[in-house]
């Protein structure tokens, strides 16, 4: 009895250790591969225009700061870049070299007077129909090198408000007092002022017909007869004596005499 036991022991062992059997090891993880690498950018071309003067560089740079470093191209302190340094570098890259700060400053412009002929008006005067308004530019200049010469040039300029110009009526600029225009007013104009229409006395007389500046306004002149036309010299002249009622003496004392030569 103690040998039957001793074997079905023996016996138990035995298939507890097949019932068990070989266990495999884990399968060994196959070996990671490196991840891919970034492949560098391929060259390609960009064209630097310096003052207008185009080079082409062939670059990797993705910036403009790097596309200007790999080419040797320095920037002043006061150079201009077109896109902006820290920007993507576009095909072109535009540089203006300057030798000052950029300053920004207010251009006023205007335009001519138009005038309109009106034969409602007396001879010889104007009315304006429209106030003249000078417009507004903003420009802004630096100093630049061009050939040898330093200049100042534009950067840019911004239109803020358009000039609008000024219109005047204009009465005739030709006319006739009835009949004193038969008198002999070049004969007075030569003795007086030699004929000269610009002619100016120091004592305080203009022009052809020498008007002082009360008499000259007193028949609806404006500003200084030497000055006006020599027909509307003429014109107020012929005024002046019909307002008088043809006491030329008191006018031309000296030379009066000539209107009836």
């Amino acid at each position: 009895m103690r040998h039957y036991r001793a074997a079905l022991g023996a016996l138990l062992a035995v298939s507890a250790l097949a019932g068990c059997g070989d266990t495999k090891a884990p399968p060994k993880a196959a070996a990671v591969n490196d991840a891919p690498r970034a492949s560098a950018p391929a060259a390609r071309e960009v064209a630097i225009v310096i003052d207008k003067k185009k080079r082409v560089a062939k670059t990797t740079g993705t910036t403009v700061a790097q596309v200007l470093a790999e080419a040797g191209v320095k920037l002043g302190r006061y150079d201009l870049v077109d896109p902006a340094a820290d920007q993507p570098a576009e095909r072109t890259i535009k540089i203006t070299r300057l030798l000052s700060k950029p300053k920004t400053k207010i251009v006023k412009t205007t335009l001519p007077v138009v005038k309109k002929k009106d034969a409602k008006l007396p001879p010889f005067t104007q009315k304006v129909l429209r106030k003249a308004k000078p417009g507004v530019t903003v420009v802004k200049t630096a100093f630049a090198r061009r050939g040898k010469k330093k200049v100042e040039i534009v950067l840019a300029r911004k239109v803020k408000s358009k000039p609008v110009a000024q219109i005047l009526a204009v009465g005739p600029q030709a006319a006739s007092s009835g009949s004193v225009a038969g008198l002999n007013w070049a004969g007075l104009a030569k003795c007086e002022s030699g004929g000269n229409p610009r002619s100016v006395n120091p004592a305080g007389y203009y022009g052809l017909y020498q008007f002082s500046l009360s008499s000259w306004a007193s028949v609806g002149g404006s500003g200084k007869p030497s000055d006006a036309p020599a027909a509307e010299q003429t014109y107020r002249a012929q005024l002046l004596y019909k307002r008088v009622g043809g006491r030329w003496q008191g006018q031309w004392p000296n030379c009066g005499r000539y209107l009836f030569s």
